[in-house]
């Protein structure tokens, strides 16, 4: 006998279903709602207590048996997280759980630097620290011993925390993680090695993670993003501790201007090119841009002195290339930025040449004009070209009224000169001048055709 199962699908509304409304209130307080609502607050208070921990800690015992607590609390995350995947078979708490243990990592390795850098400086310390800031270990010995400890301890819960975010990728990430986090662990704090540390950490992080992109779609998921995302976090510690505790310089703005851009730049591609938020990234990319712009003037003008007329070019050429590099992978063509990028090259150069009016800002003036044509003529566009174009002839003027100026046109020498060029420039028009004129209308009807 056959019989006929008839099976509703998920999606279908029965007709008692449909018939009952459901309210903001009812479907505020729904099982589903409520279950994300203390998933959302057990997750911030985690968060809130070990970030209280990170900057003060309790006052009982030594710093080292505070530090001990943290290591439990980062264990206790691991532990619930495993427990609820494996016994309660609930994989959304589990996962929730053992994010937050691998920020937590973050935190760890932080407070280990602390207490390995009061018994090892390999540049000058820092005399007087903040309370909240101040972690001591009793001597080398016990710095080590907890650190490598902990290290034991840690090395697992990161493995763990990857395979449940993700697994395939799980074994790199866990190693590029760590490694991040040991840079915690250096007993330094001058500016020049953080920056060169931080800024080529970024790099490799962004090349490795990537790289991992590409071979795993499960990467693409909310929790291979935050598998992703996380990496960068011992980056921003670093960077975090040393401008709020130590000396810093514009060396270390700028490389922390250009990390906040690189990594702005980084989770803005991963996104659609139809999404508001990408868009949104992309122009507040150019603030960190422009901040990096600033400092890296700062630092050319602390190392090389007198170069006055040289500073606004070397802000307006690196904002404008950072602003090119928006262009090149956004979600749009790119056409306004670039027209952005041609604004500040040429404003930049002719304030220059007005500010400091010599030789060498005209050639610069000269240089960029003809830079920005060829690219707008590449392009296809107007504005781009036009802007090139009015650079070029004020620096081309200036050119010319200097050499003027150098020359004695009273003398018979400049007169036979400007003579000859006459005569010469007239002979040429003479003879090609169809030619040219064929040429030069042709070029005006194709100039027309392109894009403003």
């Amino acid at each position: 006998m056959q019989t006929n199962t008839q099976i509703t699908p998920a999606n279908e509304v029965t007709t008692h279903e449909r018939s009952e409304p459901v309210g903001f209130v009812n479907s505020l307080f729904s099982f589903n709602a409520l279950t994300g609502l203390l998933r959302i607050l057990g997750a911030t208070v985690l968060i809130a207590s070990v970030s209280i921990f990170l900057l003060q800690g309790w006052k009982s015992g030594n710093d080292v048996q505070r530090y001990l607590l943290l290591l439990a609390h980062t264990v206790l995350l691991a532990g619930t997280g495993f427990a609820s995947g494996h016994w309660l078979k609930e994989s959304k708490g589990a996962r929730l759980f053992l994010a937050l243990a691998l920020i937590s990592i973050s935190v760890n390795f932080a407070i280990l630097g602390g207490l390995l850098y009061s018994q090892v400086q390999w540049d000058s310390a820092l005399a007087v620290y903040p309370g909240f800031a101040t972690w001591h270990a009793e001597d080398l010995s016990t710095a080590l011993v907890t650190s490598s400890g902990a290290l034991l301890l840690l090395a697992p819960v990161t493995w763990l925390g990857f395979m449940a975010l993700a697994r395939r990728s799980a074994a790199r990430l866990t190693v590029l993680y760590l490694l991040g986090n040991a840079a915690l662990l250096m007993p330094v704090r001058g500016s020049e090695v953080i920056g060169i540390l931080t800024m080529g950490a970024t790099f490799v992080i962004i090349a490795q993670v990537s790289r991992a992109s590409r071979h795993d779609a499960t990467l693409r998921t909310n929790e291979g993003l935050f598998a992703r995302a996380v990496q960068i976090l011992p980056v921003g510690i670093i960077l975090s501790r040393s401008l709020y505790l130590y000396a810093t310089d514009a060396f270390l703005t700028t490389v922390a201007a250009l990390v906040v851009f690189i990594v702005i730049r980084q989770v803005a591609g991963q996104m659609s090119a139809a999404s508001t938020v990408r868009k949104i990234l992309e122009y507040f990319s150019i603030i960190p841009a422009g901040f990096a712009a600033a400092g890296l003037t700062a630092v050319v003008d602390d190392m090389w002195r007198y170069t006055d007329s040289f500073l606004l070019p070397i802000f307006t050429l690196s904002l404008a290339a950072m602003v090119i590099e928006i262009s090149l992978r956004c979600s749009g063509s790119g056409t306004g930025y670039r027209r952005i990028a041609s604004v500040i090259v040429a404003s930049g150069m002719l304030a220059n040449l007005f500010l400091f009016g010599n030789v060498a800002t005209a050639l610069a003036c000269l240089l960029s004009g003809i830079a920005v044509m060829v690219y707008g003529y590449s392009v296809q566009q107007r504005l781009i070209f036009g802007l090139g174009l009015i650079t070029l002839l004020v620096g081309l003027g200036h050119q010319v009224t200097f050499a003027i100026e150098m020359f004695d046109l009273g003398s018979w020498g400049s007169l036979a000169l400007l003579g000859i060029i006459a005569i010469v420039t007239g002979s040429m028009l003479e003879r090609h001048g169809a030619d040219i004129k064929l040429r030069f209308t042709t070029w005006r009807q194709r100039f027309q055709s392109w894009d403003y």
